[in-house]
């Protein structure tokens, strides 16, 4: 990886160098830069420092990521998967619920990268930076769905394509849309959902609005499509999301904040979420990647790939009562 160098802004400052280092790159753990520090890979204003040194403001901040995660390579493992799409360029996957996109801690040979360099080894070299361990770790993934989020999601095989297909998400030329089953009935059929978010303070695995000095901008967009109940009397609704950006758990959080949370969602639920969640058995969030509109490589016209929600999401809808 090439050499960071970062100036400490007010905001940051206070923050002890383990820290701030942990802030920047959630992807690692906090023991790695402990590590990284005593070993001299990490300077500030040009000197070595403790972790525990309290980062001042304009303090500059250089330091490599030279060491080996523990992930270690990529092992391609024959799981089965759902391809609605393929050309030379590209794979467009219907990702079942339950599957982790990525190698990660827990979870190291059983991903959709596992899978992905089994059936077509070519998608292994399609990585933005083949230095880099954790680029190498993630090859041919565009973007990401969380684990039990279902739907659709493309992946490049080759790096070419990646870059082009990633500069269109990144530039919010591609269209994602997805539905879900959340706890409560909007008092507005439609809106816009603003937030800058950020890692949660107290438990880093979530996030949360954390101020636009501090967080990243998420936009999303919803539609009311149908209001249920359950047999007793709880209210549900079906939500499609068109989303503006693709901010880590941003429809998960989002709609816990606008006072709707997806149900099924342990790590954003409110006491209504999880007494609707228990009651209908849910045991992960109903959220599903209905739709990807985007323009593949050598195109002139944007494609659009549309899955159905799966058995579980369905067949819960089934056993609501619409209202409307």
């Amino acid at each position: 990886m090439k050499l960071k160098k970062i100036k400490i802004e007010v905001e940051d400052t206070g923050l002890r160098l383990d820290q701030f280092l942990l802030q920047e790159n959630p992807d690692y753990s906090r023991s790695y830069f402990s590590d990284l520090i005593k070993k001299g890979s990490v300077a500030v204003n040009n000197e070595e420092r403790k972790p525990s040194y309290r980062l001042k403001t304009g303090d500059t901040v250089e330091y490599k990521l030279t060491e080996k995660t523990s992930l270690g390579p990529i092992k391609p493992v024959n799981i089965p998967l759902n391809i609605i799409f393929e050309d030379e360029n590209v794979l467009v996957v219907n990702k079942p619920a339950g599957l982790v996109v990525h190698p990660a801690v827990g979870h190291h040979n059983d991903t959709l990268v596992n899978a992905l360099t089994h059936s077509y080894p070519q998608v292994s070299k399609a990585v933005y930076d083949d230095e880099n361990e954790l680029s190498v770790s993630r090859p041919g993934l565009v973007h990401r769905l969380d684990k039990d989020t279902s739907g659709v999601l493309i992946v490049a095989k080759n790096t070419k394509s990646m870059i082009f297909l990633a500069n269109q998400i990144q530039d919010r030329k591609a269209k994602k849309v997805y539905l879900a089953l959340c706890a409560g009935w909007p008092p507005i059929s439609s809106g816009r959902l603003y937030n800058n978010l950020g890692r949660n303070l107290k438990n880093r695995k979530i996030y949360t609005e954390v101020g636009s000095e501090k967080g990243r901008e998420a936009i999303s967009n919803y539609q009311v499509k149908k209001n249920h109940l359950t047999s007793k009397n709880e209210r549900v609704s079906l939500i499609e999301f068109q989303i503006e950006t693709g901010r880590t758990h941003q429809i998960r959080t989002q709609a816990k904040m606008a006072g709707f949370p997806i149900i099924g969602d342990q790590a954003y639920s409110t006491k209504e979420s999880e007494a609707v969640s228990n009651h209908l058995g849910v045991k992960r969030q109903m959220l599903h990647a209905s739709s990807l509109t985007i323009l593949l490589p050598g195109a002139k016209i944007a494609q659009k790939f549309e899955v159905a929600v799966p058995s579980d999401f369905e067949q819960i809808i089934e056993n609501l009562i619409a209202q409307n």
